[in-house]
């Protein structure tokens, strides 16, 4: 048996998204998938965020995909214990977003299972802020941990 193909994307640079609901790439989180082709990703992404504004994330694919499964949580990593501020598991790809308020560094992780359908493209990780109030920052050091088969 065949572990397939292992790739591991770190992200260099911290990246923003001021003031802005609209999603955008999380440039150097992105993995390239071929026509039927399976996917398995961890990814961890830590994210900054002001008083106000919340986050929003979507894991995006290629159309017409055979199946997609995106088991998440979010972690306020500032209140102490630390809480999950939301966990859900996806069977195809959408935004998901929460309003928190609570300024400070945070963590997204999820799991992501993929088996994509005849369209080649990319799985690649989108983030916005959840309402124009305020900033969001993808940190340096977010990371892809992918096994394509």
């Amino acid at each position: 048996m065949s572990i397939g193909n292992r790739l591991y994307f770190r992200k260099s640079a911290d990246q923003q998204v001021a003031a802005s609901t609209a999603l955008v790439d999380c440039t150097g989180l992105q993995v390239p998938i071929a026509a039927n082709q399976k996917a398995r990703i961890y990814l961890f992404v830590p994210f900054t965020l002001g008083a106000s504004g919340g986050y929003k994330f979507q894991i995006t694919v290629p159309a017409a995909g055979t199946s997609f499964k995106n088991s998440y949580k979010v972690i306020d990593a500032v209140t102490a214990p630390p809480v999950f501020v939301e966990a859900d598991t996806q069977t195809s790809s959408a935004a998901f977003a929460n309003a928190l308020a609570v300024a400070g560094t945070h963590q997204l992780v999820c799991e992501i299972d993929i088996v994509n359908g005849a369209t080649a493209g990319n799985i690649t990780l989108q983030f916005a802020c959840n309402s124009a109030a305020n900033g969001i920052t993808v940190l340096a050091g977010s990371y892809m941990d992918v096994v394509l088969t």
